[in-house]
């Protein structure tokens, strides 16, 4: 057998082997209901990249309550949450980050901020001579004790040596509601009153602290039940809790910071 014979049946083989491949994978495979491949048939044992798929699961941000400290700084609190600084002083809308009080609640945006920011209300700016406030009465609305701004400021001013200190508990308000309850403080005396340290109580043992507030003759202060930021409007605190805490028939006591009773208030039925 000549070389050429022997190329021209190895060609022939070449070719039928060729065939035989195209019939088997267009006419016969699909007869027996297996598809025919989407793309060219990659070679065997060759590594095809695989895309990931999204697993489709949303991380949903888990915000922290932190209660500053002395030596707390925004710094610092980025450092210890993982936190980016930016985030905390945006969840908080904080106007000068470099001033926190001891006390004060913050909210840690912990796997990052929500989608929708809470509007920022601006906070009064205290003045030398703040102007005293009617304390609410019995016949004011939630909604007009919520729109009341109460009077109180953080300057070094010297207490008055003389006059009566008398700190009342005025009303609780939208018992059974957590984003209506709220307790109205007012002071009926004649001094300026330092509520720091002072406590809020209710028949559960739920306990308010107050931070560094003072609270002027005539003026007022408003704990709301639900989440805020303690300050905002100036003179209102948050305790943060997530369902209603007050009853009908409860009692509400108000302490100082030696843990004397000041006050006391019984929720009133509707």
């Amino acid at each position: 057998m000549t070389r050429k014979q022997m190329a021209f049946m190895f060609a022939a083989n070449a070719l039928i082997s060729t065939l035989i491949t195209l019939l088997l994978v267009l006419v016969i495979l699909p007869a027996f209901g297996v598809p025919k491949p989407a793309g060219p048939i990659a070679p065997t044992g060759s590594a095809v990249a695989q895309t990931p798929q999204p697993s489709g699961a949303t991380v949903t941000p888990t915000p922290v309550i932190h209660i500053v400290q002395a030596g707390d700084t925004i710094s610092g609190l980025a450092v210890k949450y993982d936190v980016p600084a930016e985030d905390i002083i945006a969840a908080n809308n904080l106007t000068n980050p470099n001033y926190l009080q001891q006390g004060q609640k913050l909210v840690i945006p912990v796997g990052g901020l929500p989608e929708v920011t809470p509007t920022f209300t601006p906070e009064p700016t205290a003045t030398d001579t703040p102007l005293p406030v009617e304390p609410p009465s019995e016949q004011m609305t939630a909604t007009a004790v919520a729109q009341m701004a109460a009077t109180a400021t953080p300057l070094a001013t010297p207490l008055p040596a003389g006059g009566e200190l008398q700190i009342e508990i005025s009303e609780v308000l939208g018992a059974g509601n957590v984003n209506q309850e709220q307790v109205i403080i007012v002071n009926r005396g004649e001094r300026l009153a330092d509520l720091l340290g002072w406590t809020l109580h209710d028949g559960d043992g739920n306990v308010f602290t107050f931070p560094n507030f003072r609270l002027w003759p005539r003026g007022s202060s408003v704990i709301h039940t639900g989440v805020g930021q303690d300050g905002n409007p100036f003179g209102h605190f948050y305790w943060n809790k997530l369902v209603a805490i007050w009853s009908v028939g409860e009692t509400a006591t108000l302490k100082n910071a030696t843990g004397e009773t000041v006050a006391t208030y019984q929720v009133p039925g509707p």
